[in-house]
This record gives structure tokens, C-alpha cells and sequence, in this order.
């Protein structure tokens, strides 16, 4: 590989690692509704004759379909970095199958005897972005954590149900247990007793629906420390997914002072 194919292949990766697989996937949708929307305008007369664009118009004038493509593209482009791309999504999704509908339709009709082709095509591309908005986002997998966490930053990784399976020297000093003791056990260990059931319940949200409300932002709490003192952290969790389902990553910091005491 030459110098230049490695530089831009290292910026695509960055770009990639910038904005996540939500992103990726709205960065394709996107560029593919300006594509879709101006073979819509530019088509010329022999193409407009064809079955597929004729079933089109007979819902809509090609110029409408050519609109809702170019404003869901410029969605999914502008949204795919964005924090929240949930409206992205949606028009995509509903776009995808409501063309996959009316290709199904104009089989049934008999207006267009291989209009079921496209339909089952476009159908299933819209099940595919359904489903990518399903899943959380990682900015950064396991075991690349950001350089510029200071030094005191917590890290904590968990499973799906809760139990640690791994943590930093910064979380053992915090807490006051080695790895050894804290990996294989549930993280409401590091919670007062109060607040352990809104946390299970927590977990089950995200286990059912697949995305985690609370990603990305600062969640103050309280900690538990091994002797049982308690001290107040700001939580900052992110949730992505593995082979084995969602896991979970926390950055745990101490705040006011809260983490200058020595455990026992």
C-alpha cells in the first residue's frame, strides 16, 4: 500500500470512527436519495415510459418522489453528525417502505407484473435502516478509551446484566476493591442500597428496546465505596454492541473533592 492509499485510508477510518455505524449507514441512505432524486428529474422520455416509473407517477408526480429523496437525503447527511438522528431514521425508513409498497401494489394491480421484485428489494432495505436505528451507538469500542480522559477518570465495563467484566486502577483506588475482587460481580456493589432497583430496571429498558436514553450524557449519582461511605460521582455511560449483546462502558468521576478519601 502506497503512502497515499495509507493517509486515506487512515481518514476514512477517522471519519468513520467519528461518526459510528448510525452515521455510516445515514451517510449511505443519504447520498443514495440525492442519486434516486435526480434520476427522478433528469430521466428522459424513454425511461419515464418504463413500468417502475410509470407506477411511480400513477401515485405521485415523479417530481414529488424526486422532492421527498432530496429532503430525506439532506437529512440523513445532516443528522448523520448529529447526537440525535432519530427524525433521519424515520423518514428514511418510511420512505424505503412506502416505495417498496407501491411496487408490491403495482404487482397485485397487474400494472406491473415484476413490480414485486423492487417491492421485496426495497422492503427489506427499509427493515435493514429500521433496524440500524435500533442500536445504540459506541463512539469508541472496548479497550480504546479516550486519550484525554484525566487521570482520575473511573472506567468501569459491564455486561448486559449488570455484572463488571473489567475496570481501571483509577475504579480499584475509587472504590476501594481490586480487579480481582470486583470483576464477576454486579455493579449495584458500588450503589447504595436506595438506588439499586431503578438501576435493574434501568437495564431492562435497554436489554428490551436495544438503545439506552442515557448514553453520552452526565448522570450525577452516588457511589459506595467497600466500606460502605458514600460519595457523589457524575456517571458517564455508553452502550454498544458485541457478540455476545449490549454491554456497557462508565467513566466515573469523583466530584467535590468526593474521591480524596483512602478506602480501607
Amino acid at each position: 500500500m502506497s503512502n497515499g492509499d495509507a493517509v486515506r485510508t487512515a481518514l476514512f477510518r477517522r471519519a468513520l470512527h467519528r461518526i459510528g455505524r448510525r452515521g455510516a449507514s445515514l451517510a449511505f441512505v443519504g447520498l443514495l436519495g440525492e442519486v434516486i432524486a435526480a434520476s427522478l428529474v433528469f430521466a428522459p422520455p424513454s425511461q419515464r415510459a418504463t413500468s417502475g416509473y410509470t407506477t411511480l407517477a400513477s401515485v405521485a408526480p415523479l417530481n414529488v418522489w424526486a422532492l421527498a429523496w432530496f429532503l430525506v437525503g439532506t437529512l440523513c447527511l445532516v443528522q448523520m453528525f448529529m447526537r440525535s438522528d432519530r427524525m433521519a431514521f424515520a423518514a428514511a425508513t418510511a420512505l424505503l417502505l412506502l416505495y417498496g409498497l407501491v411496487h408490491m401494489v403495482s404487482t397485485v394491480t397487474g400494472a406491473n407484473q415484476r413490480g414485486w421484485v423492487a417491492g421485496a428489494v426495497w422492503l427489506a432495505f427499509g427493515s435493514w435502516i429500521a433496524l440500524i436505528a435500533t442500536w445504540p451507538e459506541a463512539p469508541r469500542p472496548p479497550g480504546r478509551l479516550p486519550g484525554a480522559l484525566p487521570p482520575a477518570a473511573a472506567v468501569v465495563v459491564a455486561d448486559s446484566a449488570g455484572i463488571i467484566q473489567s475496570w481501571n486502577l483509577q475504579a480499584a483506588d475509587l472504590f476501594g476493591w481490586s480487579t480481582e475482587e470486583a470483576v464477576g460481580r454486579p455493579l449495584t456493589m458500588l450503589m447504595p442500597r436506595r438506588l439499586r432497583e431503578q438501576h435493574s430496571a434501568g437495564l431492562l429498558r435497554v436489554s428490551s428496546s436495544g438503545r439506552s436514553e442515557l448514553a453520552g450524557r452526565i448522570i450525577p449519582l452516588v457511589g459506595l465505596r467497600r466500606d460502605g461511605t458514600e460519595f457523589p460521582i457524575a456517571l458517564t455511560v455508553n452502550a454498544w454492541h458485541h457478540e455476545d449483546g449490549i454491554a456497557y462502558t462508565g467513566v466515573i468521576r469523583p466530584v467535590g473533592g468526593g474521591g480524596d478519601a483512602e478506602p480501607d
